[in-house]
């Protein structure tokens, strides 16, 4: 089940549950102390999760919120991402990437921590990740059920690990020591259902657990397995950039057309967990550790849509906005530049059937010892890690035309943007006569990576002083990936121009295509065209590109596959690093002030080598057809950097029930592979609807070996109150000034291209590297969160609480550039995902037998990308019929603001049994993307849905 449980029900199974939830190396005393409080009143479930993870973050010695085992079990969380959204001032991504606002992804790829992406991934306090050219985990890639524990560090102490500038995640598994003697089973499963998928889904997990006194000491084991299983629906609508347009001596933005489509989704993700543990003395622990997530997806998608730079309306029947915006018009056309007319040519609109899949698999085996010689001051751990982790995909898009009236309708004045066509028209879109083959665009990725590194940490106990311990350590790894990317090769199949006859659906073997409804779109609230022809979707998922070609023209762009070593980029990063921290601590009456200074040193040497690719491409120039070639150069470099991350941490309780902390620490960020990569391609953007399109100009596309990592200095203050179990109440403020981050500027320089007949030219091309922003961004904010519980209230009502936290952010980053639509330089934009308003709102229940939450999350508008697919295109201005300017624009895209409500309800049969009830995204929410760089503001570019989700789940334990 895609939830975290608390296995536990019964009260002695209960704490020591809790008693293992805050189990952690760094706080085990501590913690357990406090287990031992929290067990004065018996609590089981939810509840305990809740007080498990209250006296996590009460009793760290760093700034840091926990998510316990079961905390999210009472909703249907399908991941990490959506377990985290809750936590105050932690943010999800619900796009494939923050800077991939065209692909909606349901469950959530990515998280920000304070409105910052640089988050470390680890496991158990060590480092993991995915093969996908980054940094960290995938997070949606991770089954949830494996974890007991998920914590959000949000301020560092000199013995973690470095990295991220956010702050890091911390994904606790479950060991043997942590449960009491004996055996113990727990299982759960459920069914689950999508009103738009229409399709029931099924999830199970297993755990059995282990521990023993024998005559060689202690020895325990865990192993753990689930499966889960998601099918989703996400549809969307789209508006190409609104060009600026002269119209009878006017300027109007008139959108350049738009995109509407499905996606049907499915992903299966399992994951195997197992820890043995042996104590053959009281000072004398060993543990291994084996951890594999597995993920796989298939995907297919149809979509039609219109690209044009040369739309226009009739004023006189159109509406705008005060800046000149289309609002809505009865008729959007063609116009004709050389006379500023009507060009009476039908609109011709493009179609696709997109087919991929893919496969992830990150698989983590450590071993560790901890020594304590004769029970002395001295402690001695030492861990050695090796993690393999691969990711492939496989994608085909095939696409086909078809001819609309000279015109289409768009009103864009509502919530949702509605597009149609003359009702005389319809008919016609359902003859395959009218359809014509148009391209084919295979794409592959198969990347590999891997991990090794080894750790070792010395504390030594000082006494009862002052200063409470002396740690310290160092620590080796060496990660390297491998990847294969062959780009997206697009060839046109049959198109005359290229030599091979146009061939249109109605001449296609049977089962080629299929004639596709957009059924309930938006569940039934955007009218548009709905039934049309496209390439069939097994034909798309199973057709090689060398055999669609020689069935229906055209040649492919490059051979089906892989180019070797053309499509190879490697990657390597050594880190060595050590580190000094002390511990201190004093009491008086009934105040205490704890906390810890130090410092890690680290270096890291990055290197990166790979191929700067020229992709196939025919445009006009001039009258006169150009096609570039398929060309490669080898490029290689690296770089190598020293930083001392210096870090202090302090808490004082003037009394037991208050903490009041301040930190301050410097956090670095390695640049991700793909920042760093030395491979890049060169491409070319056109323009127009031709068969070649206009030539508008060169574009590339690059990584940089060389870029410093990313530094952060961190100041964290926050008061936080603990009354009583289950009860609290923190606000905290911080400050972050960050150098050295990584953008995406365009620039433009002179690169040699070269054609398919031998010739060449020296050209300029506008550059989209990734660079090091030269002025530092700074984020400043606060966070505010509390729960309570009405325990004095008589009866069923003392199980009413209530959970709430809200977190404001205010950022600058003048180092990030964008390119308005009149291609105007502008650094104003916020720093990337980052929303200024964050709130989070539960009701909770929490009486035998039932648990009930109902939550409410919402993040206000965060920029996504200033270079964004789509949004970065040159265009041709005409002040008069003939007479244009070209601008190159990289608009800002925004992520508009989102909320969601999710319920859940969980009846405990008796101790072994419990039945869960829950919905996801109740409200049925829609994401929606803007666009700056307009005189009016923000424009709408995009809107989406997915389904609402229902479940039905049962836990077991014994």
């Amino acid at each position: 089940m895609p939830k975290f449980h608390l296995y536990a029900r019964a009260s002695m199974i209960s704490v020591a549950m809790m008693s293992m939830a805050c189990g952690g190396q760094a706080f085990a005393q501590s913690d357990q102390v406090a287990g031992a409080e929290a067990d004065a009143i018996v609590v089981t479930g939810r509840r305990a999760a809740l007080e498990s993870a209250e006296n996590r973050k009460k009793n760290a010695i760093t700034i840091v919120d926990s998510v316990v085992a079961d905390d999210a079990g009472k909703l249907p969380d399908n991941s990490i991402t959506e377990v985290l959204q809750r936590v105050p001032g932690v943010t999800i991504v619900r796009f494939a990437a923050i800077n991939d606002p065209d692909h909606y992804s349901v469950e959530g790829s990515g998280i920000q921590i304070r409105g910052l992406s640089g988050v470390a991934s680890r496991l158990n306090g060590r480092e993991i990740f995915s093969a996908n050219a980054g940094r960290s985990l995938l997070w949606g890639d991770v089954t949830p059920e494996l974890m007991q524990a998920v914590d959000v560090y949000k301020s560092s102490s000199a013995d973690q690990i470095e990295g991220g500038t956010g702050g890091s995640v911390d994904l606790r598994t479950k060991l043997p020591f942590d449960f009491s003697e004996g055996l113990h089973f727990a299982g759960s499963g459920d069914l689950s259902f999508g009103d738009l998928a229409t399709k029931t889904d099924y999830s199970v997990s297993g755990l059995v657990a282990g521990k023993w006194h024998t005559g060689i000491g202690d020895i325990g084991f865990v192993l753990d397995a689930a499966y889960s299983q998601l099918t989703s629906v996400s549809q969307f609508v789209r508006m190409e950039p609104m060009f600026r347009t002269r119209i009878q001596g006017n300027d109007y933005f008139i959108p350049g057309g738009y995109a509407y489509g499905q996606e049907d989704f499915q992903r299966k993700r399992d994951g195997l967990y197992g820890a043995v543990q042996w104590a053959p003395s009281n000072d004398l622990t060993f543990t291994g550790v084996f951890f594999q997530s597995r993920y796989r997806s298939t995907s297919d998608e149809f979509g039609s849509f219109v690209t044009s730079q040369n739309l226009a309306v009739d004023p006189s029947q159109s509406t705008f906005d005060d800046f000149g915006g289309l609002i809505s018009s009865p008729a959007v056309f063609q116009r004709d530049n050389t006379t500023f007319l009507p060009s009476g040519a039908p609109v011709t609109t493009g179609g696709t059937t997109g087919s991929w899949n893919s496969r992830t698999k990150t698989q983590d085996i450590s071993g560790s010892v901890k020594w304590n010689p004769g029970g002395g001051p001295l402690t001695v751990d030492a861990a050695y890690q090796h993690i393999t982790s691969s990711s492939k995909m496989h994608r085909m898009n095939v696409f086909r035309t078809v001819d609309f009236p000279t015109s289409f309708g768009l009103d864009l004045s509502g919530k949702l943007p509605a597009i149609s066509v003359d009702p005389a028209f319809v008919p016609s879109l359902l003859d395959p006569a009218n359809y014509s083959w148009q391209a084919a665009m295979p794409h592959d990725e198969d990347n590999r990576g891997k991990l090794d590194s080894a750790q070792l940490d010395l504390t030594y106990a000082t006494g009862d002083g002052f200063l409470k311990s002396i740690k310290a350590g160092g620590r080796w790894s060496k990660r390297t990936e491998r990847d294969f990317n062959n780009g997206f090769a697009w060839a046109a199949l049959g198109q005359e121009w290229n030599g091979y006859p146009i061939i249109p659906f109605s001449q296609s073997r049977p089962g080629d295509i299929q004639l596709y409804t957009f059924k309930n779109f938006f569940h039934g609230g955007v009218s548009l065209p709905a039934s049309q022809y496209f390439p069939d979707a097994d034909f798309a998922r199973t057709v090689g590109v060398d055999e669609i070609h020689d069935i229906y023209g055209g040649t492919a762009g490059r051979p089906e596959g892989f180019v070797l070593p053309n499509d190879r980029t490697d990657y390597s990063t050594k880190t060595l690093a050590g580190y000094v921290m002390a511990n201190f601590g004093t009491e008086w009456d009934q105040a205490s002030i704890t906390g810890n200074v130090g410092a890690r040193v680290v270096n890291v040497k990055n290197a990166s080598s790979g191929y700067f690719q020229q992709n196939t491409a025919q445009f006009v120039r001039n009258g006169v057809i150009y096609s570039l070639s398929d060309a490669a150069q080898v490029r290689s470099g690296g770089a190598e950097f020293t930083r001392v991350l210096p870090a202090v941490n302090v808490t004082y309780s003037p009394i037991e029930p208050v903490k009041i902390r301040a930190a301050y620490n410097i956090t670095m960020d390695n640049q991700s592979f793909n920042s760093l990569r030395a491979s890049g391609n060169l491409g070319v953007q056109t323009t127009g609807n031709g068969s070649p399109p206009d030539f508008a100009n060169y574009t590339t596309t690059s990584g940089d070996p060389t870029l410093k990592p990313t530094m952060s200095n961190n100041f964290d203050l926050s008061a936080e109150w603990y009354p009583s179990a289950g009860t609290s109440l923190h606000v905290a403020a911080f400050y972050k000034r960050i150098t050295d981050s990584v953008v995406f500027g365009s620039t433009q320089r002179v690169e040699t291209v070269q054609f398919t007949d031998g010739t060449s030219e020296q050209a300029t091309v506008t550059t989209n590297e990734a660079r090091t922003a030269d002025k530092a961004a700074t984020v400043k904010g606060f966070e505010a969160g509390g729960r309570l519980f009405l325990d004095r209230l008589p009866g069923w009502f003392s199980g009413i609480g209530f959970e709430a936290n809200y977190t404001f952010l205010d950022s600058k980053n003048p180092g990030d550039v964008y390119y308005d639509i009149d291609g105007v330089a502008h650094n104003d934009v916020p720093l990337q995902g980052l929303s200024k308003h964050n709130v989070n709102l539960a009701f909770l229940y929490e009486h035998n037998p039932f648990s009930l939450r109902v939550a409410y999350s919402w993040r206000s508008k965060y920029l996504q990308s200033t270079n964004a697919n789509g949004t970065n295109q040159s265009y041709n201005f005409f002040t008069a019929p003939n007479q244009s300017t070209n601008i190159a624009t990289n608009l800002p895209i925004y992520g508009a603001d989102y909320g969601t409500l999710d319920a859940g309800i969980t009846v405990r049969v008796n101790e072994n049994l419990s039945v869960q009830l829950q919905g996801t995204n109740i409200l049925n929410a829609t994401q929606k993307t803007l666009m700056g760089g307009y005189p009016g503001g923000l424009y709408g570019r995009s809107w989406f849905q997915s389904d609402r989700r229902y479940r039905m789940g049962v836990n077991v334990t014994f």
